[in-house]
């Protein structure tokens, strides 16, 4: 064998620009003429007049449904009965659990998925694989798909009128492919789609160090500058061809496995999935025993950008319990998790004092 696994590295069709939506009956017309569309209620009201209006120019048929707040297989099913025969395309307009509900959806269909992020909070858009939960929010298992996204409409007008906490847990989350990457590399063939998807992951890491400060400071004034741009292509393209490339040679690691541990912890539903992984990344490097300077250039990094780097920023203000840290730890080092991509084997107990030592770090 000579190591190559299944690549699905991009889109079929990636259009960036500000007002694309402006053409998105033009561009969704030439893949079919009639589509179902998934969103949540905020992400329609930030634009599916401009996505409407388009397809009725166009003579694209829609119906738009509105999903109830998680990617969960009782959800990808209520809609399921709602899509008419004649539906040729799957639509999802929003965020990442929109994404991802309408992608899984597409999938058990066999239909093709389209996606109109409004926000570069996750790689959702066009990443082949969808974070599955609970109807209660708790994090059960990603699948991953042999079919990748058919389209997907960025439009730098919406993203960049969105609030900016999520364009920062974007960053957040995009981020970790270059903390978890390599770690997920180890001890693996390191075949041209895999350097492929680690020099991606790096690519993200130095855009966003660069362009992130003056990203948001754009975002808060609604401007689609070219450091925004930059930095939505890096969330939502680059961040998503990173496993794209290296697939299982390039997946997720202890930031990911953390982040599906701490959303047994209720308070956490509120905060969003990058900001959860944020503090994965932290407990992350303190597992890996990562130099005190490491850890001090992503603690600065978040502190100018406003990443959350402690839990009573992610909503847990007050002392988890013993038995609620040894809950994070079980369920981050479940095999459904991503803990298994480490290098080196992790324990309860590890993860529980690597918690308590960023806890101390960030608050020192």
């Amino acid at each position: 064998m000579n190591g190559v696994h299944f690549v699905l590295g991009s889109p079929n069709a990636y259009i960036h620009e500000p007002g694309i939506l402006h053409k998105a009956g033009e561009w969704i017309g030439k893949y079919g003429k009639s589509v179902f569309i998934i969103t949540g209620e905020k992400s329609w009201n930030s634009c599916g007049n401009r996505l409407t209006d388009s397809l009725d120019q166009s003579g694209v048929h829609y119906e738009v449904h509105t999903y109830r707040g998680e990617c969960s297989y009782e959800e990808v099913e209520r809609l399921r009965a709602l899509v008419p025969p004649a539906a040729e395309l799957i639509c999802g307009v929003g965020g990442g659990k929109v994404m991802d509900t309408a992608k899984a959806l597409a999938n058990a269909m066999g239909k093709p998925f389209v996606a109109v992020p409004t926000l570069a909070a996750t790689c959702a858009a066009v990443a082949n694989l969808s974070v599955m939960y609970t109807e209660e929010g708790v994090y059960l298992h990603f699948p991953v798909f042999d079919r990748g996204t058919l389209l997907c409409l960025v439009d730098t007008d919406i993203i960049a009128k969105a609030p900016v906490r999520y364009l920062a847990a974007g960053i957040a989350d995009t981020l970790a492919k270059w903390i978890e990457a390599p770690m997920s590399a180890t001890g693996k063939k390191h075949n041209l789609p895999t350097v492929g998807g680690l020099q991606t992951a790096k690519l993200c890491y130095d855009t966003l160090l660069q362009y992130s400060a003056q990203a948001i400071e754009d975002a808060r004034q609604g401007i689609p500058s070219e450091a925004l741009q930059h930095v939505i292509d890096a969330n939502i393209l680059f961040s998503g061809m990173v496993g794209g490339l290296g697939e299982d040679n390039c997946r997720s690691a202890a930031a990911h496995a953390i982040h599906n541990g701490l959303t047994v912890i209720p308070e956490t539903h509120e905060a969003y999935h990058g900001e959860k992984v944020a503090y994965g990344i932290l407990v992350q490097l303190v597992l890996e025993n990562r130099p005190q300077d490491d850890l001090d250039e992503v603690l600065a990094f978040y502190k100018e950008t406003g990443i959350p780097y402690r839990l009573d920023q992610i909503g847990i203000n007050r002392a988890l319990s013993d038995q609620e840290l040894q809950e994070i730890a079980r369920i981050s080092l479940l095999p459904e998790s991503t803990m298994g991509n480490m290098s080196f084997p992790v324990t309860s107990e590890m993860v529980v004092n690597a918690i308590k030592k960023v806890e101390e770090l960030s608050r020192a």
